[in-house]
């Protein structure tokens, strides 16, 4: 992942056309954009193995955006995110369940090996720290890639085991936005969604989300 995006950054750099002046410009008295967000996962995986979940993760998400810079016919932004429903199910894959011969504490304490048992519940996320840079490609349609990064706590430990309630979070997206009229635009993508807890519980076993997301954005007029 952390490959993925330099090379998509290169990629779109490439893809841009040479007519404009080529150098930054600050994008002066651009408005906030708005945007509700949801998402749904297609799949959920360890985040250290690859390794399949039982779960899911979807999420509403209120999004606040402000165009900072333009360069050539790119547009990038700073993006945060408030997260105030976040819906989610984990377990851990056969092969992570503590037994007696690799953890014979955690398989003898019913409480903690009732951490590895598919469960599900809530949760609530903020992510201040992000950016989104915007290209157009034809007519009313736009290319999007974005990142976001916080954290988020979650009524349960998040995925299984010694994970914890609080886990950071980071998000790369990449999707299709089209103008609806005047005054609004709906774009639909992909996000891999990262929640880890740095090891805080003891050990880190973290959940990677593959996410299809909808976002519809109201427009200043």
């Amino acid at each position: 992942m952390r490959r993925a995006l330099p090379t998509l950054a290169a990629l779109l750099l490439l893809l841009l056309p040479a007519s404009a002046s080529g150098q930054w410009a600050r994008v002066r008295q651009a408005p906030w954009q708005w945007q509700i967000a949801v998402s749904d996962a297609v799949s959920t995986r360890t985040a250290s193995n690859n390794e399949r979940i039982d779960g899911d993760f979807s999420t509403v998400a209120v999004q606040a955006g402000k165009p900072l810079f333009r360069w050539r016919t790119v547009t990038f932004g700073w993006l945060a995110e408030a997260l105030p429903v976040v819906r989610w199910q984990s377990g851990a894959p056969p092969e992570r369940v503590r037994n007696a011969l690799a953890d014979p504490a955690e398989a003898s304490n019913p409480e903690r090996l009732a951490r590895y048992a598919v469960r599900r519940g809530f949760g609530v996320g903020l992510a201040p720290f992000g950016a989104e840079a915007s290209m157009p490609v034809a007519g009313r349609t736009t290319l999007l890639l974005n990142v976001t990064a916080g954290a988020a706590w979650f009524n349960q430990v998040v995925p299984y085991g010694k994970a914890t309630q609080a886990n950071f979070t980071v998000a790369p997206g990449a999707g299709v936005e089209r103008s609806v009229g005047s005054g609004a635009a709906l774009a639909v993508g992909y996000a891999l969604h990262h929640l880890s807890n740095a090891s805080m519980g003891g050990a880190n076993p973290g959940m990677n989300s593959h996410l299809l997301f909808m976002r519809w954005e109201r427009r200043a007029p």
